[in-house]
């Protein structure tokens, strides 16, 4: 595969348990060496910083982008040299997604879940062919896959659809998903 710009959906917080900002870390440190490029929210706390701070400390490419009302000391990481500042978050998403070669979801809230859904619309509905992949990380998502599952079977969600989206359940897997992605 040839250098991808990996964008990365993850929480502002980090979450109850320590395998999550480890699990960040594994993943920024991996695409720093490869020499991947980070695409995330220009966060500072959280699975967000966890995963800038990795890619940074191994000196590896970040392009963060952050609306204006966040875009505060206490939030957005002073760090990243390529930070993108929008109106608003429908800008932020925008600009995340034309940059974007390739998608992970690791742990999260409401945003998370939001950004990977509008993703694997966008895929349903051939507005991209770019690769999705979610870490299931002990579990944190056995519920929302419950969910989709329970989509097919009451016939809302087809089971190509659902086969958009890749789940891995740990960071071997993930990196693995990761160094196989197609030469773009």
């Amino acid at each position: 595969m040839t250098l991808a710009r990996i964008c990365v959906f993850c929480g502002s917080r980090s979450g109850a348990i320590p395998d999550y900002a480890l699990a960040a870390h594994a993943v920024g440190r991996h695409l720093a060496e490869q020499q991947h490029t980070l695409v995330y929210g220009g966060g500072s706390t959280g699975i967000m910083g966890a995963i800038a701070d990795s890619v940074l400390e191994n000196h590896g490419q970040i392009i963060g982008v952050i609306p204006e009302h966040l875009a505060r000391v206490e939030l957005m990481h002073a760090r990243v040299a390529d930070m993108r500042v929008t109106r608003d978050m429908h800008e932020r998403k925008a600009i995340m997604h034309q940059l974007a070669d390739a998608y992970i979801t690791l742990p999260g809230g409401y945003g998370t879940l939001e950004e990977l859904f509008e993703t694997v619309t966008w895929a349903q509905l051939e507005l991209h062919q770019r690769p999705v992949a979610l870490i299931n990380l002990n579990g944190v998502y056995d519920g929302l896959l419950t969910q989709l599952n329970r989509m097919i079977h009451d016939g809302f969600l087809s089971t190509q659809c659902l086969e958009l989206l890749t789940v891995t359940t740990s960071v071997e897997e993930l990196i693995a998903w990761i160094d196989a992605l197609p030469c773009q």
